[in-house]
């Protein structure tokens, strides 16, 4: 009896775990229109106020499609590879990066790390210590100081999807939560 308790125990804490890791149930956003709707609806960013480009290169890898943009504190990417390999390589760069801050006691906060051989994300609430190993696609002067991350970095099949805030607001960081909450993403 005892080990049918402990089982179930364990079988519960498994599901607990995969229900909040959220990593399970988010979709791939594989038309640019789905982003640029959520930019528009939760961030009151309009189409032409992003970079957007249609087969670009990025690192030597081709990008079917990629948008990017920035709103005060606020930063959002949308890159769509022509290979699946090639968004899991760029995600999980960065996931390796971020284990290696928090390894390094360089993250102060929540966070939530999850990586499948498809899909992954790394969902962020704290304080990331200066002069670190962890970049986003757009480096920015703020990374040479302690600062403030909210948000999460995303990849599901050939798409890989930024949406962070820096030192941000309340405003801003209900801003990142709104638009990932539009894509049906975990959120911080």
């Amino acid at each position: 009896m005892k080990r049918l308790k402990a089982a179930v125990a364990s079988v519960l804490a498994c599901a607990t775990l995969l229900s909040f890791t959220g990593c399970s149930s988010f979709k791939v956003i594989d038309d640019e229109d789905v982003f640029f709707d959520a930019l528009e609806e939760a961030a009151g960013i309009e189409k032409d106020e992003t970079i957007h480009e249609k087969n670009y290169t990025y690192n030597g890898d081709k990008v079917e499609y990629l948008i990017y943009t920035g709103d005060g504190d606020n930063f959002y990417l949308y890159m769509r590879f022509k290979k699946a390999d090639d968004a899991m390589d760029e995600f999980d760069e960065f996931y390796q990066a971020f284990d290696e801050v928090k390894k390094d006691d360089e993250f102060e906060g929540n966070s939530v790390m999850s990586e499948t051989r498809t899909r992954g994300s790394v969902v962020f609430n704290g304080e990331i210590a200066s002069d670190n190993s962890l970049s986003f696609y757009h480096m920015n002067q703020y990374f040479f100081e302690d600062s403030e991350l909210f948000g999460g970095v995303y990849v599901n099949d050939n798409v890989y999807i930024e949406a962070y805030s820096v030192n941000g607001s309340k405003r801003d960081k209900e801003k990142i939560t709104k638009f990932l909450k539009e894509l049906g993403f975990p959120k911080p």
